[in-house]
């Protein structure tokens, strides 16, 4: 017998991510796109599900079928009135008839158990499989280290093993569908799992940033159905942020920049001439830049890390003289994205944190 053809065919060392997972089934998922928007639940997706197979033959099939329904979920949004017609209610002959015993048919408890369904929380339970509250090692590819099992056990006690959310939206403008889906996924999830979930606003951006818009992110909230557990903004967590960001620095994980916007767009800019420069150097810069002693765009605070995405050193703070709705003018440098958003979830003990795909590879956890 020949030992190597065997173990080949029988998938020895074959190891699927589920990164290998997700890429395939978005491969997948895009030459049939048109025709599931088009048939939407009435699409089968068990010719998705064939393909992905014959590509990733030793994938687990229960990863593959979640991930292919998360995508359609994605996609398409929880299903709406016309998807659950004829195709998945079955009509009784006589919309009278009774059991026996005098209780309604069976067909018409089918019926209503459907409708019940259409809520987002029970589409949650049915098509959501994510880890349990402090469970979050059993996730492929977490990060162990010697202090997670205790920070973990810190983190249970403050949330009482209840599930925890958050819809961040930032307040720039007014929301749209895609808002919507988000609002659902993240409250329909909290809701779907006797959890909580706080509306917070991802106001690092003061330019763009109107009172306007906090209130109209408030009311379509309230138009959804939905009661955050509490407001919060990612500003209440500025001086937190700005510490954590020195402190990085005197680890040597972070590093004051002068190459321009320009010069760091794309996924493979020129490297950072000032990336390897001394520590006390980048402390001094910094406290400039917080001082206001620096003119914007002159001065960048990266991070040394590489996105799940492929973009190498994303920028940390940058200057911005600009009046901040919730701070005034106390700040003159601000968080970005990248930088604040895990933070927040960290600080606020979100247990789950639940992104669109466009949001999905830009992740910094590990770091």
């Amino acid at each position: 017998m020949n030992t190597a053809e065997f173990e080949a065919e029988a998938g020895v060392g074959v190891f699927v991510t589920p990164e290998d997972v997700e890429n395939t089934v978005e491969e997948v998922m895009k030459k049939y796109r048109d025709e599931i928007v088009e048939k939407r639940y009435k699409f089968g997706s068990g010719v998705i599900l064939g393909l992905v197979r014959k590509k990733l033959k030793w994938a687990d099939g229960k990863m593959v079928k979640n991930e292919v329904d998360l995508q359609i979920l994605d996609l398409l949004g929880p299903k709406m009135a016309d998807d659950l017609n004829a195709a998945n209610v079955k009509k009784p002959k006589d919309i009278s008839q009774k059991s026996s015993s005098g209780n309604v048919s069976m067909v018409e408890e089918n019926d209503r158990k459907v409708i019940e369904e259409t809520s987002v929380g029970e589409l949650m339970k049915r098509t959501l499989n994510f880890h349990k509250p402090g469970e979050n090692y059993k996730t492929e590819g977490y990060v162990i280290t010697p202090m997670t099992m205790q920070l973990m056990k810190k983190h249970l006690e403050r949330t009482g093993g209840k599930v925890l959310t958050r819809f961040p939206p930032e307040p720039n403008g007014l929301l749209h569908i895609g808002h919507a889906k988000a609002i659902n996924i993240n409250f329909g999830y909290a809701q779907a799992n006797g959890g909580l979930c706080c509306l917070r606003y991802d106001d690092t951006n003061p330019e763009k940033e109107e009172e306007e818009f906090v209130r109209s992110i408030r009311d379509m909230v309230d138009w959804l159905g939905y009661k955050p557990f509490k407001i919060t903004h990612a500003s209440d967590n500025f001086d937190q942020l700005y510490a954590w960001a020195v402190d990085l620095i005197h680890r040597g994980h972070a590093y004051v920049c002068h190459q321009q916007a320009d010069e760091m767009k794309g996924f493979n800019p020129p490297p950072s001439p000032w990336r390897e420069r001394p520590i006390a150097e980048s402390l001094k810069l910094f406290d400039d830049m917080r001082n206001g002693l620096i003119d914007e765009g002159q001065a960048t605070l990266r991070m040394k890390v590489t996105l799940e995405e492929g973009k190498v050193d994303p920028v940390a703070y940058r200057i911005k003289f600009s009046h901040h709705h919730q701070t005034g003018d106390k700040w003159c440098i601000y968080p970005t994205y990248d930088f604040t958003h895990c933070l927040c979830d960290s600080i606020e003990d979100i247990t789950h944190s639940l992104c669109t795909k466009e949001f999905q590879n830009r992740k910094l956890r590990d770091f």
